[in-house]
């Protein structure tokens, strides 16, 4: 075992330039969920170069398999990037307008694709099967991994792990969670309809704007005044659009916004909140709401014991300093559909905060981050693929 780790890493630093690469690529060619057809080309390209086979899925996704054996570990790669015009200024920044890989999916991508020319090259020391999910539409809905699950592409697949780059951990650091890691994403949007008028005649009118202002505040304290401090939750309106000029009282004003729980309880008492409280505001200024109410992605979960398998392999890989402790996420993560399925692990590999938050315009990896990945889950799926088999 000594032996064939040593290997890895000395294969990860061979290709560790290819893997670089590889991400800028995906960088320069952004593209949105189920649009990734540069991407998945880019994908199946390698993955024949290196003799690996796969198939294609769910529009432009991709899963390739090495190895043999019964027992079978998928490792999961998102795929799409978001509508954000870049300003990094990066040489190889998107070359395509108003798209941008802002999230790090790049990064993973050309990550699980190292991984998967390393572990080829030592196929014939394995005795399991590893298939490696590239995902399309993490970011939008319908959700790439639901899809995958409908397809039936875990039908055959025991474990599997998936990961994010995570600027809030200091680079090469790594949390992996027991339970609960992500959290339940909900989108909405509410529709108030008055009565347009003349900005001069407000009292002919029955205003939207005014109704909107007072069901944004009222909506705010929905998680200070109606949900245990000891509950997680947040509630974030974020977008508001009615009205086109100065003098005109609009007929209508659209909100949205987003809820992020990590209790199935808490998440229902918010949303029937937003019900009553829309109902009930809007009717009291003479408007009407119509509420529309998406439960986006579920509570990613990461299934104990075989989480407590990865963090024991971890400890043998990693330095002390570079496991870390971390807390449940408040953001949304589509996996959360795979982990309902199968026994499954996300981990969280920090990059630093040097480029700011996932979503920004500025946004970049630390590229150092990227063969040190490579040869972390190449370590990690070789021992966790041989304890398995020992162990049963």
């Amino acid at each position: 075992m000594d032996k064939l780790l040593e290997r890895v890493k000395l294969e990860t630093e061979n290709i560790s330039e290819e893997v670089i690469s590889l991400r800028r690529f995906f960088h320069q060619h952004p593209e949105l969920g189920f649009e990734e057809h540069i991407t998945s080309e880019k994908i199946s390209t390698f993955l024949e170069q290196e003799n690996i086979s796969y198939q294609k899925v769910a529009k432009t996704g991709i899963v390739a398999s090495i190895g043999k054996g019964n027992l079978t570990i998928g490792l999961r790669a998102d795929m799409d990037a978001l509508p954000v015009e870049e300003k990094t200024g990066l040489p190889f920044s998107s070359v395509h307008k108003g798209l941008m890989h802002a999230c790090g999916h790049d990064g993973h991508m050309a990550v699980v694709l190292g991984v998967a020319k390393i572990l080829k090259r030592l196929e014939e020391h394995l005795n399991f099967t590893i298939k490696f999910i590239f995902q399309p539409s993490e970011e939008r809905s319908p959700s790439g991994a639901n899809v995958m699950v409908k397809e039936g592409v875990l039908d055959t697949i025991d474990y599997l792990l998936g990961f994010h780059f995570f600027p809030i951990l200091p680079i090469f650091g790594i949390w992996i969670g027991e339970g609960p890691v992500m959290a339940n994403a909900d989108f909405f949007s509410i529709n108030i309809s008055g009565l347009g008028g003349h900005g001069a005649s407000p009292h002919l009118a029955i205003d939207p704007i005014v109704c909107t202002a007072s069901l944004i505040s009222n909506l705010q304290t929905i998680v200070s005044r109606n949900i245990s401090p000891l509950k997680p939750a947040v509630l974030s309106i974020c977008s508001v659009s009615g009205g086109t000029t100065y003098n005109v009282i609009p007929q209508k004003v659209e909100i949205k916004g987003t809820v992020r729980t990590l209790d199935t309880s808490v998440q229902n008492k918010i949303r029937n909140l937003i019900e009553t409280k829309s109902r009930d505001i809007c009717s009291s200024f003479g408007c009407k709401a119509e509420l529309k109410y998406n439960n986006h992605t579920p509570l990613c979960v990461n299934e104990p014991t075989f989480t407590q398998q990865i963090k024991n392999i971890s400890k043998t890989i990693l330095k002390p300093e570079n496991l870390l402790e971390f807390h449940p996420i408040m953001g949304g993560e589509d996996f959360a559909y795979f982990s309902k399925v199968v026994p499954s692990c996300y981990l969280f590999v920090g990059i630093g905060d040097k480029f700011g938050d996932n979503h920004n315009n500025n946004f970049s990896i630390d590229e150092s981050v990227l063969p040190y990945t490579v040869n972390f889950f190449s370590n990690l799926l070789i021992q966790l693929g041989a304890n398995k088999k020992t162990n049963g």
